[in-house]
C-alpha cells in the first residue's frame, strides 16, 4: 500500500465534474484511510476552487468548498499555486486553510509523495 498520495486539482470548479471528482476521491483516501497522508494541489484553473467567495448555488451546482473544508479539518495539506490563481483573478480571498505556494514549492511537494493523480 502507497503512504502517500497528492491530488491535483487542474480543472475550473464549475462546468465539467473534474475539480469535483477529484475532491471527492481525496475524501474516500482519507476517509478509508487507504493511505497516510492525502493533499490536494490546485493549479492551472483549478486555483479557482480555492476562491472563498464561490456561489454555485447561482448555476445549481454542488460546492466544492465544503469538501476543501472537510479535507483541511481531516488533516490534509490542501495548496494552490498562487502565481496561476493570481494571473486568473488578481489578489482575492481564499478559502480558509488553503495555503499558497509557489511553483517551486509545487515540484518539492509532488516529490514527497508516491502516487499522484490528475483530476
Amino acid at each position: 500500500m502507497a503512504k502517500s498520495i497528492a491530488v491535483l486539482i487542474t480543472k475550473a470548479p464549475y462546468g465539467t465534474e473534474d475539480a469535483f471528482a477529484g475532491l471527492r476521491l481525496a475524501l474516500a483516501m482519507v476517509a478509508s484511510g487507504s493511505v497516510e497522508r492525502t493533499t490536494v494541489i490546485m493549479m492551472g484553473d483549478g486555483a479557482l476552487n480555492a476562491v472563498a467567495a464561490q456561489k454555485p448555488e447561482t448555476i445549481d451546482m454542488p460546492s466544492n468548498i465544503e469538501a476543501i473544508k472537510d479535507l483541511i479539518e481531516f488533516g490534509s495539506d490542501v495548496y494552490c499555486v498562487s502565481e496561476d490563481l493570481k494571473s486568473r483573478v488578481g489578489v482575492i480571498q481564499t478559502i480558509d486553510g488553503v495555503k499558497m505556494i509557489s511553483w517551486e514549492e509545487f515540484r518539492s511537494t509532488l516529490r514527497e509523495h508516491e502516487l499522484v493523480t490528475t483530476f
